[in-house]
């Protein structure tokens, strides 16, 4: 290439380099297959990593290049060759990050089949969290290069911000190390239903934050909560309930004293037989006094599933069972109020 003017060998080398290896992510990519998460980052990888060799290998002659250039820099050639390569990994790493999370259920259901589906979406979240804290980093240390500034100067920085987060933000950095106790120790997850009883707090979790959590409460209203407060104040999570107990309370006329017995014999035979109850967990059915208006009994039990859906349905068929059971024995009882714990 010796004919080549300005010698521009650098530069053509770096175009043959991006060229090749836009075919190589190309030829690997279409190895894998169609929808796959290892094609996706492929595919994006192609566009930034092929620039910024191109523009790399101009940087890289600027700065080998002898003799006056034919214009000026505001940088070093070499300042200016590293800077690219920095911005071309950031840009990188921010393609990457979109594309994970632009279809974050689909790609989390490929990496860890057999996770459950708010397991695969939190681990992408802390995926989330360490790319964009990486590319953080990275925009940092390339801003303290091109500048120049040496180890005194990061020194008294350090010296200055660490009396600053002393005095003026203790509350943001309260948060911050909540924040990622958070993601250590998880009492939740997005997805979870979660309380805050000292609050009057509750709601869906949708974000974890490095300083606030999102909520979203029944009205479906947003609710961001500092994520110090979880570290003083009792979290309820519903979310991870593994079964919920049904309580049911009803009564008979004092008439039917003699039927109350065969009634419970019979209520306690439903409860043995019915799946959707937990039988490692207490139940039965109890004659617990004589009330103003009649005998009052209680049904006591829990689901098999934590779902409150799943819950409700099971509190209907009990208490359809009850009306049933009462009027096969010729007994009667008045209305009240099932309480079923949502807690």
């Amino acid at each position: 290439m010796s004919g080549v003017p300005f010698s521009l060998e650098f530069p053509l080398l770096g175009a043959l380099v991006a060229a090749g290896l836009w075919i190589a992510l190309e030829f690997l990519g279409r190895r894998l297959a169609a929808g796959s998460v290892g094609r996706a980052l492929l595919q994006r990888c192609r566009l930034s990593l092929c620039a910024t060799v191109v523009v790399a290998s101009l940087s890289w002659w600027l700065a080998a290049r002898p003799g006056p250039l034919p214009f000026s820099l505001p940088i070093g050639g070499s300042n200016l060759r590293d800077g690219v390569i920095s911005l071309g990994v950031i840009w990188t790493l921010l393609r990457c990050k979109a594309e994970l999370l632009g279809k974050a259920e689909r790609y989390s259901e490929q990496l860890f089949p057999t996770l459950p589906v708010r397991d695969r979406l939190f681990l992408f979240d802390v995926a989330d969290k360490l790319l964009a804290t990486a590319v953080f980093a990275l925009l940092a240390l390339l801003i303290l290069r091109l500048l120049g500034a040496p180890l005194a100067v990061l020194a008294t920085t350090g010296g200055f911000g660490a009396a600053a987060l002393g005095f003026g933000a203790k509350t943001i950095v309260e948060n911050a190390l909540s924040g990622i106790s958070l993601y250590v120790n998880r009492p939740f997850v997005v997805g979870d239903l979660i309380r805050i009883p000292e609050e009057n707090l509750s709601g869906t979790v949708e974000q974890i934050g490095w300083f606030y959590t999102r909520l979203r409460d029944p009205e479906r209203q947003p609710i961001f909560v500092p994520n110090g407060i979880f570290t003083v104040k009792p979290v309820i999570n519903s979310g991870r309930i593994d079964s919920r107990r049904l309580w049911i309370e009803f009564s008979l006329r004092h008439d039917d004293r003699e039927r109350v017995e065969p009634i419970i014999a019979s209520l306690e035979a439903t409860l043995a037989a019915d799946a959707g109850i937990d039988q490692g967990k207490p139940r039965g059915v109890h004659f617990v006094g004589y009330g103003a208006a009649g005998l009052d009994l209680r049904l006591l039990c829990f689901s098999s599933s934590g779902d409150l859906p799943t819950a409700w349905d099971l509190q209907q068929r009990l208490l359809l069972q009850i009306g049933r059971v009462v009027e096969a024995h010729q007994a009667r009882m008045p209305l009240q109020n099932p309480l079923l714990d949502e807690t």
